[in-house]
């Protein structure tokens, strides 16, 4: 049995990813590049930095990450301010189950600590969480494992004892370097993702949240 179940936000807890598709698309025509939409999908899960900077990278754009990360967060805390989230199906289930099992919860996301408060405070579900691990606050991000392990690390127990839910191909890669348990849940939503590393893909969490023997 594990001791904690680490989930990344965007295309877990909230079916948000196109939201962040059509933000970074929006910001990268506005510095003037024609992105497709699987150059868009393959950043899921990416810290701004990174994503941004490989942006620049892939397009040949003139502005700095700071100048493009300036952008994209006015335009995203606005969009997600003004958008009515509701938490994924069968989330709310999973999460009373999980608490009633004595397991310890985590957020572990590439986005800032300023959106995953705002997004948790939207679906009313921060009362789970003892721990958010954000982007901002590791070196390097998904694919590396160092979210993951910052969020354990948090909730005082070790990576192996934990189970991470992911919905894109970097964050499965960060959790299996990590040496977590990894649930892949396919969201359709969140683009082509490649879960086959995960331990297990779900299409829906009612597909565990009836018991904690998948722990």
């Amino acid at each position: 049995m594990r001791k904690a179940v680490i989930f990344d936000m965007d295309g877990v807890l909230v079916d948000s990813q196109p939201l962040h598709f059509q933000i970074d698309e929006a910001v990268l025509k506005d510095a003037g590049a024609r992105p497709s939409k699987l150059e868009v999908e393959s950043h899921a899960g990416m810290a701004n930095m990174d994503r941004w900077a490989d942006y620049i990278k892939i397009f040949s754009l003139p502005q700095t990450p700071e100048e493009l990360i300036e952008n994209h967060v006015k335009i995203l805390m606005k969009l997600f301010t003004e958008s009515s989230l509701t938490p994924t199906d069968g989330l709310l289930e999973l999460l009373e189950l999980l608490r009633r099992g004595g397991l310890k919860m985590a957020v572990a996301s590439s986005s800032s600590l300023a959106l995953i408060n705002l997004v948790l405070n939207k679906l009313n579900i921060e009362e789970f969480f003892g721990a958010i691990a954000t982007g901002e606050e590791v070196k390097h991000s998904k694919p590396a494992p160092d979210v993951f392990l910052k969020a354990a690390e948090k909730l005082g127990v070790s990576p192996s004892e934990c189970v991470a839910i992911e919905d894109s191909e970097s964050g499965v890669l960060a959790a299996k370097k990590a040496q977590m348990l990894c649930i892949g849940y396919f969201n359709p939503n969140s683009g082509e993702q490649d879960l086959s590393p995960a331990d297990r893909i779900i299409k829906s969490f009612n597909e565990v949240n009836n018991s904690l023997d998948w722990l």
